[in-house]
C-alpha cells in the first residue's frame, strides 16, 4: 500500500489509483491514460484519469485541481478514503424546495367567491391570493 503521509506538497500517482479503487470508480477506457467514471447518487457523473507516466508524483497545484474539478472532494476526504479504504461520503445536494401551495381555505374561497379557475389560483403567490380575495370581499354586493 502506498504511503498516505506525503502531505499536500506531493502525491504519489499510485495513491490516485488506490483512491479510485476504494472510492468505487469504474474503468471507462484506456489510451495513453486510464479513464475512470463514478456515478453519484443524484446521477451526476464524475470523470477522471490516471496517468501512466514514469513520474511518480503529482505537483501540489495539479493535485488541488484534480480534487476540486474531477474528484469533487477535499484533500482531507481523499486521505480519509485511503486511510479507511471506504468510499468518500460526499454530501448529496439538497432538493430544491417545491412550490409553495396556498392554504386550502384560501384556494377554496378564491374559487367560490372570486370565481377563479384552479390554474388561475395556482399562478398566485400567497400575497397576491390574499389581496385578490380582499378585493373581491370589499366590493359592494349586488
Amino acid at each position: 500500500m502506498p504511503s498516505t503521509d506525503l502531505g499536500a506538497d506531493q502525491l504519489d500517482r499510485d495513491e490516485v489509483r488506490e483512491f479510485l479503487q476504494y472510492d468505487d470508480w469504474e474503468p471507462d477506457r484506456s489510451t495513453g491514460h486510464d479513464f475512470f467514471e463514478k456515478v453519484l447518487p443524484d446521477g451526476e457523473i464524475l470523470r477522471t484519469h490516471a496517468y501512466r507516466s514514469l513520474s511518480k508524483t503529482i505537483s501540489p497545484g495539479r493535485f488541488k485541481a484534480i480534487l476540486a474539478d474531477q474528484l469533487q472532494l477535499s484533500e482531507r476526504g481523499f486521505r480519509e478514503v485511503l486511510r479507511t479504504r471506504e468510499p468518500a461520503a460526499r454530501p448529496s445536494p439538497t432538493a430544491e424546495p417545491g412550490p409553495v401551495s396556498l392554504p386550502l381555505w384560501l384556494a377554496q374561497a378564491l374559487e367560490r367567491e372570486a370565481r377563479l379557475s384552479r390554474d388561475e389560483i395556482a399562478a398566485l403567490d400567497l400575497d397576491a391570493a390574499r389581496q385578490r380575495l380582499e378585493e373581491v370581499r370589499a366590493r359592494p354586493r349586488d
